[in-house]
């Protein structure tokens, strides 16, 4: 019974990660689409407060995963320990790398005096760092799930973390260069209609 409920914790901490990172990519892809300063300002306040969820699900995750390791599984899965490595790495990049720069996007926008962001402003939504880091941290949250139910070897948990990398670098790549071409269409259409 206490392993159900254990085991429970632990997928109800991973539930609550998707669902923060699921919003927090709605937020910034929103913020990538908004037409007015305030409606990024809204989504850039949106994803910075997501912030707070990751830590959470970090806990709800970790803690009942420990105490599975130490009870049912033991060390010396590959597929345990990197993921444990992946969920550190991922912990880190948040305050690390995203909410920095989400923090700014929000200052930036904050700031913002013209209803149509500025070129500035959407240079900082567009930031491939930021953009990198969170799709590779969702494609390495879904590399942790592949992981934690095929229990696959080393090689193929490497396997999986690579191909989750790759997929980051990819996805972020679509998206900027999508909203990128978007921006350009757009922006061709105000000069000829001026």
């Amino acid at each position: 019974m206490l392993y159900s409920i254990v085991l429970f914790l632990h997928i109800i901490g991973a539930v609550v990660m998707f669902v923060a990172v699921g919003i927090t990519l709605l937020a910034m892809i929103s913020m990538l689409n908004s037409k007015t300063t305030d409606t990024l300002r809204n989504w850039a306040a949106l994803a910075v407060k997501l912030d707070g969820l990751l830590p959470f699900s970090v806990l709800l995750i970790l803690v009942p995963g420990l105490y599975l390791v130490f009870t049912r599984w033991g060390w010396g899965n590959p597929w345990i320990e990197l993921s444990l490595a992946l969920l550190i790495v991922m912990t880190l990049m948040g305050p690390i790398i995203n909410l920095r720069r989400l923090k700014a996007i929000l200052n930036a926008a904050i700031a913002e005096k013209e209803v149509v962001p500025s070129a500035v402003l959407l240079e900082k939504v567009r930031d491939r760092v930021l953009w990198n880091s969170v799709m590779i941290m969702t494609m390495l949250a879904l590399a942790i799930v592949f992981l934690m139910t095929v229990k696959v070897s080393i090689v193929g948990s490497i396997v999986a973390i690579v191909i989750a990398v790759v997929l980051g670098f990819m996805t972020a790549s679509i998206l900027l260069n999508r909203t990128s071409t978007k921006v350009s269409i757009s922006n061709k259409k105000t000069n000829s209609i001026n």
